[in-house]
């Protein structure tokens, strides 16, 4: 039988390699300042590197976490870009227990654990968060990408710690994308935090003007690489309004590329909520 032989004297010097090593690339990248960019060059970086795609196909594991209360799930998402979204929700047993189908201009939600389904826009959401929201902005904040529906007023740039910051003080939806009840859409400032390397946001906060009681923000961590792209491998939501909400999501493997079904039926025998 072959033995494996302990040579403490080895150990210790790559321990020591390993240790010093990382130590000193470390104080090497902290003592580099970043170098000052202008907001043009910033948001150029940013939309070059959006994360682009046709259709997406991911698996998820979350916790969402309302006041004192969370819930884990699993589940899978699509995603047809720019328009529809479909989540299937599974329990630890993996029982499909809920699904939900996202357009422009709705909501479809069935619940098969109790039998029930909603059908409506996204009012619905408002009135439970104290916010406002669409299916643009719940798009891209999934994927890590900016408000492409959205246009650019009052901003700057500046550098916050290790990243790039650009702030938007007016962000109002491009007049081709408003819905036909949007007679009045609602003005958004917006916060972005860059990484330095990559451009790719790290976070997000996000809320309305003259509304400083409610606040979305986005962070994106662990970074996987899909077809020579980014791709967030952690994200976690915090909304501040009524009741702090906080929902934290690990995405599995991502795909992209090949045409998806959203298969989306309620049941005659479900009862609608609302």
């Amino acid at each position: 039988m072959n033995r494996v032989i302990y040579k403490p004297g080895l150990f210790i010097l790559l321990t020591f390699l390993i240790f010093t090593t990382a130590c000193k690339s470390t104080r090497s990248v902290m003592k580099q300042p970043l170098k000052r960019y202008g907001f043009e060059f910033l948001y150029t970086k940013m939309s070059e590197n959006q994360f682009k795609f046709d259709y997406l196909d991911v698996k998820f594991s979350m916790t969402y976490t309302q006041g004192k209360k969370s819930t884990d799930l699993r589940g899978q998402l699509r995603i047809k870009n720019d328009s529809i979204t479909w989540l299937s929700f599974s329990p630890a047993l993996g029982i499909e227990a809920a699904r939900i189908a996202l357009t422009n201009d709705s909501i479809k939600f069935v619940n098969r654990l109790n039998k029930t389904y909603f059908t409506g826009r996204y009012n619905l959401i408002d009135s439970l968060i104290n916010t406002t929201i669409d299916y643009s902005i719940l798009q891209a904040m999934i994927v890590g990408n900016d408000l492409t529906q959205y246009d650019v007023n009052k901003f700057r740039s500046t550098i916050d710690g290790d990243y790039y910051k650009i702030s938007i003080q007016e962000r109002r939806k491009i007049k081709k994308y408003l819905l036909a009840d949007e007679t009045t859409p609602m003005i958004l400032v917006q916060n972005i935090w860059l990484d330095p390397e990559t451009f790719k946001i790290k976070q997000i906060e996000l809320k309305e003007l003259d509304n400083d009681g409610n606040k979305l923000q986005v962070f994106y961590n662990q970074f996987q690489e899909v077809d020579g792209q980014f791709f967030p491998g952690k994200m976690r939501i915090e909304i501040s309004s009524k009741e702090q909400i906080t929902i934290d999501v690990d995405f599995g493997k991502v795909q992209t590329g090949e045409a998806l079904s959203f298969p989306f039926k309620i049941p005659s025998k479900y009862d609608k909520l609302f």
